[in-house]
C-alpha cells in the first residue's frame, strides 16, 4: 500500500481525541496533545492523522510547527516511519548535507551525531542548497538526561530583527555561496570542528563518481594534494521568497560555517581546546576550514557575521522533549537547533521533499554558475 492510501479506521477516529494549544507569545509550535486515545496503537494513530491529514497540514503552514504529543505507543524508527506516511507522504535523501548522521530505517535518520558537548545553533536544514527540503520532521526516542532541548525560531521575527544594512551588503555583492572543505576520513580527527569526510557526504569511496555526483548538483569540486575535497556549492540569494505565500526570509548558515562564527560557537560552548585550533587554522592553513563568501567572490565581514549569529542565538526558544513526541517543521519558516547535553539521548529525523519530488528521486539543486575564488 503506498503513502497515503492507508485506510481509515472510524473507531480510531472516534476514540482519539487532542487539545490544540495555539504557540504563546513569540514561541512555537502548535502543539496537539492528546486527551483521549493515549493507548491507541500505531496503526490507529495513523489511520486517525490520515482522516486529519488537511487539517494536520494546515496547522503547519499556518504555525511553521506542529507538535503531536501524548501517545503511548511510537517508541522506534519503524512507528516514526509509520506516522510519516500520512503526514509527510514525500521524503528525500541527505546527499550533500553537512552534519554527520546515520541512516535508521529507509529515509530515517539520526537527526545528528555532533557529541552532546556541542550545542547547535539555530538553522534551516541544507539551507545552502538551491533545493532545500520543504519540511523536516523530528521524534523523539530518548530524551537527554540533561540538557538537550531542541531550539525553534520564528524566521519571520529573525528577518526583521537583522540590520537593514546588513541585507542589503548581500543583495549589492550578489547573494551567498559555502565553500566546504571534506576531509578523507582518517584525517577527520585532525581538523578542528566535527568535519564530514567526502565518502560520507557523497555516498561513495570513489573520486570520480563524488565529483559526478557534484557537477549532478551544479556545484564544483576541488582535489587537494591531501585528498581532501574543496566544494563550491551554490551561489544563493541570502534571502528567500516563501514557496507559498512569497514572504521574504532570512535562509542561509553564514553563521555557522564563517570561521568566526564557528570561533564564537565554541567559546559560548566552553570547547576552550577546538577554539585554540580553529584559531591557529585560521592564521596558518585557512584553506582547510569552511568559509563562506559573497556571491561574487568577495569577503563577508566578521561583524556582519557576528550580527547574524548573536540575532539568531537570541531567537531561540527550548523546546523540552518527551519520549514519543513527533514534530514537523516548515524549514524555512521555523528555524531549529540543540542545546547542550548529557546522558544518553536518540532523536530521529526525516526530510521533507516537495510535492514534485518522488520517494525515490533526491532533490537536485539548480546552482547558478560558480565563480573562481582566490
Amino acid at each position: 500500500m503506498g503513502a497515503g492510501e492507508r485506510p481509515v479506521s472510524k473507531e480510531a477516529a472516534k476514540m482519539i481525541r487532542v487539545d490544540e494549544i495555539p504557540p504563546g507569545q513569540g514561541r512555537v509550535p502548535m502543539i496537539w496533545r492528546v486527551r483521549e486515545g493515549a493507548q491507541a496503537g500505531i496503526e490507529q494513530i495513523a489511520a486517525w492523522l490520515h482522516e486529519r491529514r488537511e487539517r494536520y497540514d494546515e496547522q503547519v503552514r499556518r504555525h511553521g510547527a506542529l507538535l503531536l504529543r501524548g501517545f503511548h505507543a511510537p517508541r522506534s524508527a519503524a512507528d516514526f516511519e509509520a506516522l510519516l506516511e500520512p503526514t509527510a507522504p514525500v521524503l528525500q535523501d541527505y546527499v550533500g548535507g553537512t552534519s554527520p548522521r546515520q541512516v535508521v530505517r529507509g529515509k530515517i535518520m539520526t537527526a545528528t551525531d555532533v557529541p552532546g558537548s556541542y550545542s547547535i545553533p539555530l538553522h534551516q536544514e541544507m539551507s545552502y542548497t538551491a533545493r532545500l527540503p520543504a519540511r523536516i520532521s523530528f521524534f523523539c526516542v530518548t530524551p537527554a538526561g540533561r540538557g538537550g532541548q531542541t531550539t525553534l525560531g520564528n524566521m519571520r521575527e529573525i528577518t526583521g530583527r537583522l540590520d537593514a544594512a546588513v541585507l542589503h551588503r548581500f543583495e549589492e555583492h550578489g547573494g551567498v555561496q559555502l565553500r566546504r572543505n571534506l576531509p578523507l576520513p582518517e584525517q577527520t580527527a585532525q581538523r578542528p570542528g566535527v568535519p564530514k569526510p567526502w565518502t560520507e557526504v557523497f555516498g561513495t569511496t570513489d573520486r570520480d563518481q563524488a565529483s559526478a555526483t557534484a557537477r549532478l548538483k551544479g556545484w564544483r569540486a576541488e582535489w587537494l594534494d591531501d585528498g581532501s575535497m574543496q566544494l563550491w556549492q551554490d551561489i544563493l540569494p541570502a534571502t528567500r521568497p516563501h514557496p507559498d505565500d512569497g514572504e521574504v526570509l532570512w535562509c542561509n548558515q553564514i553563521h555557522i560555517f564563517a570561521p568566526v562564527a564557528a570561533l564564537r560557537w565554541a567559546l559560548n560552548d566552553g570547547r576552550a581546546e577546538l577554539a585554540m585550533r580553529l584559531s591557529h587554522a585560521r592564521a596558518t592553513q585557512p584553506h582547510l576550514l569552511d568559509q563562506v563568501f559573497y556571491g561574487d567572490g568577495s569577503t563577508i565581514s566578521d561583524e556582519d557575521v557576528l550580527h547574524i549569529a548573536r540575532t539568531l542565538d537570541e531567537a531561540a526558544w527550548p523546546l523540552d522533549w518527551q519520549a514519543g513526541d513527533f514534530l514537523m517543521l516548515d524549514n524555512m519558516r521555523v528555524a531549529h537547533g540543540r542545546r547542550q547535553y548529557q546522558g544518553e539521548r536518540s532523536i530521529l529525523t526525516a526530510l521533507v521533499g516537495h510535492a514534485d519530488e518522488t520517494r525515490q528521486t533526491p532533490s537536485v539543486s539548480r546552482a547558478r554558475p560558480v565563480p573562481a575564488h582566490a
